[in-house]
């Protein structure tokens, strides 16, 4: 057996049930290229159980929807035509300049309110959007352990040292963001119960977006 073999084991051994959960979003490509690279990466964390990174990626995935999204409307609506033997390349960065640089370095909030605003998506997607935005974006791409955790709490063994002994007591309500050797664990399994519901409600975010932008695609 080579040294391979039991991490490949690990890592494998529920492919196919967490496959099959997310197999529609894998086979049916946005025919968007910015977007369908972070579409198959999220979908091989989440068929390999690689729940926080498929998080992580999702939020960059709600980040550049709204950026590409408010760019290209922007570009698609003000800028002129391309002219006929215009080399292609040039053309191509001409004609999306000027939306990317109106919003390729605004922050998420300003983007999901901009895109409202616009009528990009609707009331319920714009409450959606900040939902996810204070859920899963800032917790997990700032590492910030209260908005992870909330007020989680959990019930732990107690234990005092007595003599140099380790001795349990009656267990206590523990608040999870407090207690630091808890986070790693904890996060692990809250990522591994929203990570899919997360990618999934993006997934059909990205897809309808994308008509609304190129309506003649």
């Amino acid at each position: 057996m080579s040294n391979n073999e039991p991490a490949l084991k690990e890592y494998t051994k529920e492919f196919d049930s967490k496959f099959q959960v997310i197999e529609q979003q894998y086979s049916e490509p946005y025919s968007w290229p910015e977007m369908d690279t972070l579409r198959y990466e999220i979908c091989g964390c989440l068929s390999f159980g690689l729940n926080q990174a498929a998080i992580t990626l999702t939020n960059h995935l709600l980040e550049s929807l709204l950026k590409y999204a408010l760019s290209y409307k922007y570009s698609l609506d003000n800028s002129a035509e391309i002219d006929a033997g215009s080399e292609l390349v040039e053309a191509m960065m001409k004609f999306t300049d000027e939306g990317f640089n109106k919003y390729g370095d605004k922050n998420l909030c300003s983007n999901i309110n901009e895109a409202r605003k616009i009528e990009l998506i609707t009331e319920s997607e714009h409450e959606l959007l900040h939902a996810f935005r204070v859920k899963f974006r800032n917790p997990f791409g700032h590492s910030d352990k209260a908005k992870t955790f909330g007020d989680l709490s959990s019930q732990v063994f107690g234990a005092v040292i007595e003599n140099n002994k380790l001795v349990s007591r009656p267990s206590i309500e523990a608040e999870i963001a407090r207690l630091p050797i808890m986070h790693g664990l904890v996060q692990a399994q809250i990522a591994e119960i929203e990570a899919p519901e997360y990618f999934i409600a993006m997934d059909s975010l990205v897809r309808v977006i994308k008509m609304r932008v190129f309506p003649n695609a």
